[in-house]
């Protein structure tokens, strides 16, 4: 049995070889650009946002056969996504009022934010790894009888880890009300006691570093130009695993109290503002272009055995 497996594993070895040869390995430098979104979960109907994305690297993809090979790269990347929404809302329940008697009144704060914007900037060292499908083209050069365009694709993950990650966050204002459950009643005017419409704030930082997982899916042409460079053409979408900006966030309600106590008590930080947590969920998606310059050694033809010497 040990004998068998032994021979399978050299079969299999010697296989991915001679298949190998068929097909030269590729050197390549690339670069695209694309259009960027926050994709929300749950969706919000006021929230909107966008930006551009851009990377550029070197890569090398090793074929086991002439339709399959596994690709990987290294290169830098950068992105820079405004979002916007319209309105948030919260409740603070159970917050107390002190009577000029001295006895407790309790009420519920609802907070209504509007013009909320965030912007996020990076820079980010990418490492495609991908695997890539395509129609068959012969690597010998000859004009004319040479296939000169076939279909790729390529499908996985990219793993970027960033350098350097930029927030700018605002609120235009900010609009307190007071339910009172005991007298069912409301009071919104009173400004000297945290209720009515304030101005908000701004703020920005850096965000923590950390790793971006992104599953990657690239598709088009695949171009012979000259004897030894293929040109792919084609459009790619990315989709991030992971938002990492979702440590950095803070709750609503979480704000929305601390700005409360500002407009009582003019000793608390007014300028407590980072990137508000307004829904579960954010994924980053890239959908653009791509180019690819590849570099390949062409095979040598074997002599032909009825040439006169």
């Amino acid at each position: 049995m040990l004998k068998m497996k032994l021979i399978l594993v050299l079969f299999a070895l010697s296989f991915l070889h001679l298949s190998a040869q068929k097909t030269s390995h590729e050197f390549s430098i690339y670069g695209g650009g694309g259009f960027s979104f926050f994709a929300y979960s749950p969706s919000l109907r006021s929230a909107s946002s966008g930006g551009f994305s851009g990377d550029a690297g070197v890569g090398f993809t090793g074929f086991v056969s002439p339709q399959v090979g596994f690709h990987v790269g290294v290169g830098f990347g950068t992105y820079n996504i405004k979002a916007k929404v319209g309105t948030l809302k919260t409740i603070t329940s159970g917050l107390e009022q002190i009577l000029s008697n001295g006895g407790l009144l309790l009420f519920d704060l609802h907070t209504t934010l509007s013009g909320y914007r965030e912007t996020q900037k990076a820079t980010f060292l990418s490492i495609p790894v991908m695997l890539q499908f395509q129609t068959k083209q012969k690597q010998e050069w000859i004009w004319k009888r040479s296939e000169m365009k076939g279909f790729y694709a390529m499908g996985g993950v990219k793993v970027n880890i960033l350098l350097k990650n930029e927030y700018e966050a605002q609120v235009e204002t900010l609009n307190n009300l007071a339910y009172y459950p005991e007298a069912d009643n409301w009071s919104g005017t009173q400004t000297f006691a945290g209720l009515g419409t304030f101005d908000g704030n701004s703020a920005n930082g850096n965000l923590k570093l950390g790793v971006h997982v992104v599953f990657a899916f690239e598709a088009g042409m695949k171009w012979r130009i000259s004897r030894n460079l293929f040109l792919y053409t084609g459009a790619f979408f990315d989709c991030g695993l992971n938002d990492l900006a979702k440590n950095s966030r803070v709750a609503l309600t979480d704000y929305t109290y601390t700005q409360y106590l500002t407009y009582i008590n003019t000793s608390t930080d007014s300028k407590y503002l980072t990137l508000l947590e307004f829904t579960d969920r954010i994924n980053l998606m890239t959908v653009g272009i791509k180019l690819r310059l590849a570099f390949f050694k062409t095979p040598e033809r074997a002599p032909c055995p009825y040439r006169k010497k």
